[in-house]
């Protein structure tokens, strides 16, 4: 495949290194603003390891992960690098709860108390780009799904109607580093419980007076972990999209299952998001309010799951056939 980065594991360890000495970077910051504090007080080493955790929880939610699998099948469906999509996804994302974050401390429970006037905006902004996004995105691999069945060649674009409407809408991300405003218009939503203890946490830490380097670090460890999440998902499923384009021939019905895989849940996530996103803003859509109740999180931890299983399963495969005598 022309253009796609190599998919050898060691290859993969030393592609990803940038995107991982990052991650590490971000670490060590947000590290070193918390222990000064840390040392005077120690409760607040429970506050930024309640942060951490936060962030690494966030990076499971469903609409991460889809957002993250589905933009590295289509980048190396065009022969472009994904391996940093999950990083500067995160990055993006971050920058919203650190913004967010600094706000609460400074305001304190003002800010709290008036969340919901003051989330409008990211209300409106957030849900309904995260489904506009998921949903083209999963047409994007819904349709590489549906030409591979009909024994075309991955790269061949016919004239179709679906190729014809879904080619220009597909190009609002087309390199890697264009997810990162992805991953701060949705982070205006601002309505994850995550993200909401996250303010509360820099709030209380305002009201405590304690140093800004300490209030500083609480959303730059939610960052940490919620990056350090995303950037391995992100390399991962580059590996794993890349092992199976890469021998399209002998590994078609593994790409076929994983494409498809996060297509699917993509596009549900997507219409979910829609459906809840019209319900909540429009008075006419309220019939459809049952939608708002839908919780999507465990479906993160099930195409991560099921896609890890899969790789593993055409690893072994691929390989015993290797082996098997001609």
């Amino acid at each position: 495949m022309p253009g796609l980065l190599p998919v050898t594991a060691r290859k993969t360890v030393t592609l990803s290194a940038p995107y991982l000495l990052a991650v590490l970077a971000l670490h060590v910051l947000a590290l070193g603003l918390l222990v000064p504090s840390a040392l005077a007080e120690p409760l607040v080493w429970g506050l930024g390891l309640t942060a951490y955790l936060f962030g690494m929880r966030h990076a499971w939610d469903a609409d991460h992960i889809a957002v993250i699998d589905n933009t590295v099948r289509k980048l190396l469906t065009l022969g472009r690098p994904a391996y940093g999509v999950g990083l500067f996804f995160s990055l993006g994302h971050s920058s919203v709860v650190l913004l967010m974050a600094i706000a609460a401390a400074v305001i304190g429970r003002a800010l709290l108390g008036a969340q919901e006037e003051i989330g409008a905006l990211g209300g409106w902004i957030g849900p309904f780009v995260a489904g506009v996004y998921l949903l083209l995105v999963a047409g994007f691999n819904l349709h590489a799904v549906w030409r591979t069945l009909r024994g075309e060649d991955e790269h061949h674009h016919h004239g179709g109607l679906l190729a014809r409407v879904i080619a220009p809408l597909t190009r609002l991300v087309n390199h890697q580093w264009q997810v990162f405003p992805l991953g701060f218009l949705m982070g205006l939503g601002f309505d994850t419980a995550s993200e909401i203890a996250l303010l509360a946490l820099a709030g209380q830490a305002g009201q405590d007076h304690l140093g800004w380097s300490a209030i500083l670090a609480l959303p730059l460890l939610f960052g940490a972990g919620m990056t350090l999440f995303d950037t391995l998902n992100g390399a991962f499923m580059t590996h794993a999209y890349g092992w199976a384009l890469d021998k399209p021939g002998a590994r078609r019905v593994y790409n076929l299952l994983i494409t498809g895989l996060s297509g699917v849940l993509a596009l549900v996530i997507g219409v979910v998001t829609l459906m809840g996103w019209a319900a909540e803003h429009f008075p006419a859509a309220r019939a459809l309010s049952a939608w708002e109740a839908v919780d999507l999180s465990p479906l993160g931890f099930w195409l991560a799951g099921l896609a890890l299983v899969l790789f593993l399963t055409a690893q072994v495969w691929s390989r015993w056939r290797r082996g098997r005598p001609a």
